[in-house]
C-alpha cells in the first residue's frame, strides 16, 4: 500500500479496463481521482460508491473537453495536480495493406495528440505540485509485432516524450515515467477491426508469445502505477516500466 492521501489525480481512459484499475487503486489510497472517458455510463460505473473518484465525460481529442479539464484542476485542485496518467488509447489491428488515412489520423489523434494536448494544458498545475506525469507506452514500442503499426508507432513517439520530457522537467520537480504494458486482459480486445474467430487467433498467438504464458491483469499496470506515484519512487524519472510476464525479454 502507498499513501496517496489528499493527492489529486487525472486518469484518462478512466471508464474500462487499465484505467478503471488505476482510479480505483488511487482512490483506495487515498487520492482524489478526475476520471475521463466518453461513454458517462462506464465512468459512473468506475466511481459507483466511491467519494474520491469523480467524473467527466468527454472526448480528448476536442480540444474543448481539454480545457474543460484544466479549468476543473484549477477550480477543484487547487490550481494543483500530483498526477496526469495519459492512459487513454486506441489499438487497431490492422496490416498496412489494409491501412487508411483515416485509421493514421484516429490512431495518433487519441494516443498522441490527446496526451501532448492535456499535458500541455495542465502543465502549469503539475509543475505547482511538484508533481508526476504518467504515460502509456507498451511493450511493443521496443518490439515489434505485425499488424500494429499504428498503434506501436504511436506509442514509440509516447516513449520519446516522456524521455524528453524527464530531462526537461527534472530541474523544475516533476518526474515524468511511462508504463509499458504487454498483453493485457481488458476490453481493448473487443474494439479492433478483427472478427471474433480472428480475434481468438490473435490472442492465443500473443499468449504462447509470452515467458509467462498468459494475458495480465489491469490491476497488475494499476499496482505499478500506485508504486511511480508514490514517495517510494522518487528518484525514478524518465523510466519505461516493463509490465509484460517477460515479452521485453527477448
Amino acid at each position: 500500500m502507498y499513501d496517496m492521501t489528499n493527492k489529486t489525480t487525472i486518469v484518462t481512459g478512466g471508464g474500462s479496463g487499465i484505467g478503471r484499475a488505476i482510479a480505483r487503486r488511487y482512490a483506495s489510497e487515498g487520492a482524489r481521482v478526475l476520471i475521463v472517458a466518453r461513454h458517462e455510463s462506464s465512468l459512473k460505473e468506475t466511481a459507483d460508491g466511491n467519494p474520491n473518484i469523480t467524473w467527466l465525460a468527454g472526448d480528448i481529442t476536442d480540444d474543448a473537453v481539454v480545457e474543460e479539464i484544466g479549468r476543473y484542476v484549477e477550480k477543484e485542485f487547487g490550481g494543483k495536480l500530483d498526477v496526469l496518467v495519459n492512459n487513454a488509447g486506441w489499438c487497431p489491428v490492422q496490416q498496412i495493406t489494409e491501412i487508411t488515412v483515416q485509421d493514421y489520423d484516429k490512431a495518433f489523434s487519441l494516443d498522441v495528440r490527446a496526451l501532448v494536448a492535456l499535458t500541455v494544458r495542465t502543465l502549469p498545475c503539475i509543475i505547482a505540485a511538484k508533481g508526476m506525469i504518467l504515460n502509456m507506452s507498451s511493450v511493443g514500442a521496443d518490439h515489434p509485432a505485425a499488424g500494429l503499426s499504428m498503434y506501436i508507432g504511436a506509442k514509440s513517439a509516447v516513449s520519446q516524450f516522456t524521455r524528453v520530457w524527464a530531462i526537461e522537467l527534472a530541474s523544475k520537480g516533476v518526474r515524468v515515467n511511462a508504463i509499458a504494458p504487454g498483453a493485457i486482459e481488458t476490453n481493448i480486445w473487443n474494439v479492433t477491426n478483427m472478427d471474433k474467430e480472428a480475434e481468438r487467433r490473435h490472442k492465443e498467438n500473443i499468449a504462447r508469445s509470452i515467458p509467462m504464458g498468459r494475458f495480465g491483469s489491469a490491476d497488475d499496470i494499476a499496482s505499478m502505477a500506485a508504486f511511480l506515484a508514490s514517495d517510494q519512487a522518487s528518484y525514478i524519472t524518465g523510466a519505461i516500466m516493463p509490465v509484460d510476464g517477460g515479452q521485453g525479454a527477448f
